[in-house]
């Protein structure tokens, strides 16, 4: 049930930005022995990171639709606009290693915004076999970072 728990508010933190989800795992660090083997911290961990993975592929293909819309087929008709836009698409999709570092970091540390990184990557047709695996790992990572951290305060 904890983990289910943490996957769903991982999920509704991913898609709705006043709800933080490391606040969530800080707390239940904090109050619960629940996290106290190591297996359990990246249980937890893994948990947290699936939901907010799934949120941030919806943010992802929302993105990636929009890019059908009237409005940004618009925005787009302007020279200077599609000149950048294809710009950047060159950027990223003809380089998947540097594609996986940004979202890797913002994944990771949260710089660029994860949120931000999720619309650019679903615009730009970032393939979701480098998005979602990355995304997962580096979320991962930061969540196992969170709950270690706090539960090693915790216990001094």
């Amino acid at each position: 049930m904890l983990l289910l728990s943490v996957c769903a508010v991982g999920l509704v933190s991913g898609l709705v930005p006043v709800v933080s989800i490391e606040v969530y795992l800080g707390g239940l660090v904090a109050v619960s022995d629940a996290t106290g083997s190591p297996g359990v911290a990246f249980a937890v961990s893994l948990a947290a990171a699936v939901g907010q993975t799934a949120a941030k592929v919806v943010w992802y293909l929302g993105a990636a639709r929009s890019m059908e819309s009237r409005w940004v087929a618009r925005k787009l008709a302007d020279p200077r606009r599609r000149a950048g836009f294809e710009r950047w698409q060159a950027r990223i999709v003809g380089r998947p290693v540097m594609s996986s570092m940004v979202l890797l970091a913002a994944a990771t540390v949260g710089f660029p915004p994860l949120m931000i990184i999720a619309v650019v990557a679903g615009s730009l047709r970032v393939p979701l076999a480098i998005y979602v695996p990355t995304v997962l790992v580096g979320r991962t990572l930061r969540f196992w970072l969170l709950i270690t951290g706090v539960g090693w305060f915790a216990d001094l």
